[in-house]
């Protein structure tokens, strides 16, 4: 028999102003009370989890969501921590994982530092003690961070960096002042002296991936794809910092905790010109404006055309992109991302929506044989399904089906309405598979409900996601049978 310690830590960005909860400290200190633990007579093993630079005040933590997936599977044993705010700073939260999850999971949960042992507890979180000490973790973490926000703003209002890198172009020297960083400065003049004289974001990216420039995002990089995005390119195009103007502030998070980016309205920003040295003079900038000024382009007779039903769930798999639905002569969805890159595997990708449905829809008629050969669609229910069919179908109330239910009422009622109710659930989801199977016909509302992803391959090799919801209906159905 196998006993599973995880020891988890945390590690904050606003954390990282101080040493006292390190995460090199947090661990010897886990370990060291680890080896000193009373467990039950089993081997024991010990697993750690980290989250570097996730703040406390939410559980939306990469390792704590694949930690506590793990104790609802009963895959750990006992979780370890340094103290409360290491696991989290919302005390509702806490308090819930501690007195409802963690019992029912059947997991022991220690924070060492405030002496706490679900063991010794049974289920509470150890009295107001340590009910209060939840609320000053709490109030402790949103006072740390507005002063950690207000230290940012004040830096702003300074012209100070905030943040590890700059905007590309530049870098920051010893000082943290920013600095023109010629290879790359060569390369935004390139991008604003080729948009000046007329040339689209589409042919500036296919001359920068033909001489293998590295995109914005792939400074430092070994092997750089160089696939640059109309995206990036008008991001450079837009920017004022390349006049030498400093802008801070454009964004923030929606609250205390949350992941959550907001944008800023502009006159909240912080704008300091003649900051540092620039690389666009204000006459290419401003030429570059006026060009992206100008009205796009009208699609064919004027016309944008319709999103298709499977739009936003066609990726391709190799560069990862959404591909884009194209509504020419023969519909198609292409991968738009490598269009202009030839070296890519990927480049030029297109493939026929009717090729896309009807290999989504022999996937269904496949799930549709599994579907009836798993789920027991008995023909006889007896008057105890008629009796639920006619209710769920609207041809009696609910006072009608309950008086008829127990006017029938015998001791083996229960269990054959159960059945009844299993088996109508069954049709509910046979009845779909076999509409997709019989009209050979990929609704928007049957593609919402029963695909979660598409997944094209450079040799055109077609492969469906369903959507959980719809895994989970299969799975209880051939339980059901």
């Amino acid at each position: 028999m196998e006993y599973v310690i995880a020891k988890y830590i945390r590690l904050s960005l606003d954390d990282k102003i101080s040493d006292s909860v390190s995460i090199e400290s947090q661990r010897l200190q886990l370990d060291k009370f680890i080896a000193e633990l009373d467990v039950p007579n089993a081997a024991v093993r010990v697993v750690e989890f980290v989250d570097n630079g996730y703040s406390g005040t939410n559980f939306e933590r990469p390792a704590i969501a694949e930690l506590l997936e793990l104790a609802r599977t009963g895959q750990v044993n006992c979780i370890a921590v340094k103290d409360f705010s290491r696991f989290g700073r919302n005390a509702i939260e806490v308090g819930y994982y501690i007195e409802r999850a963690f019992p029912l999971y059947r997991t022991r949960f220690i924070s060492v530092a405030d002496h706490f042992d679900s063991a010794e507890h049974e289920g509470d979180t150890g009295g107001i003690e340590i009910a209060f000490k939840f609320l000053i973790h709490e109030q402790y973490s949103k006072d740390l961070s507005r002063k950690v926000k207000s230290a940012k703003h004040a830096k702003m209002l300074r012209g100070e960096s905030v943040r590890k890198n700059c905007v590309y172009g530049y870098r920051l020297d010893k000082q943290r002042k920013m600095i023109i960083d010629e290879p790359a400065a060569e390369v935004v003049r390139r991008i604003s002296a080729w948009s000046a004289q007329g040339e689209t974001t589409t042919a500036i990216a296919k001359r920068l991936y033909s001489e293998h420039i590295p995109t914005s995002r792939e400074r430092g990089s070994e092997n750089p794809r160089c696939v640059w995005t109309a995206g990036q390119i008008n991001e450079i195009l837009g920017n004022e910092q390349y006049l030498g103007t400093y802008i801070a502030g454009r964004t923030r998070v929606a609250e205390i905790g949350s992941s959550k980016i907001i944008q800023v309205p502009r006159s909240e920003w912080v704008v300091i010109p003649n900051h540092h040295p620039a690389i666009v003079d204000k006459a290419l900038f401003d030429a570059v404006q006026a060009r992206k000024k100008r009205p796009p382009r009208e699609r064919r007779n004027g016309v944008y055309s319709a999103k298709h039903q499977l739009h936003g769930k066609v990726f391709c798999s190799c560069c990862g992109r959404k591909m884009e639905f194209s509504d020419a002569a023969i519909p198609a969805f292409r991968c738009t991302f490598t269009r202009h890159a030839e070296r890519e595997d990927c480049h030029k990708l297109r493939v026929p929506v009717a090729d896309i449905e009807a290999r989504v829809i022999e996937l269904i008629s496949a799930q549709n044989s599994k579907h009836i050969s798993a789920v027991s669609l008995e023909q006889d229910i007896d008057e105890y399904g008629a009796l639920y069919l006619r209710f769920i179908n609207g041809e009696l109330s609910r006072d009608e089906y309950l008086a008829a239910k127990a006017a029938v009422g015998t001791v083996q009622a229960t269990a054959k309405l159960k059945a009844a109710e299993n088996t109508s659930a069954a049709l509910a989801v046979q009845s779909v598979l076999q509409m997709v199977t019989d009209e050979k016909r990929l609704s928007a509302d049957v593609a919402g409900l029963l695909v979660e992803q598409i997944r094209v391959s450079p040799n055109r090799e077609i492969d469906v996601v369903w959507t959980e919801a719809f895994n989970n209906m299969m799975m209880e159905e051939s339980d059901n049978g």
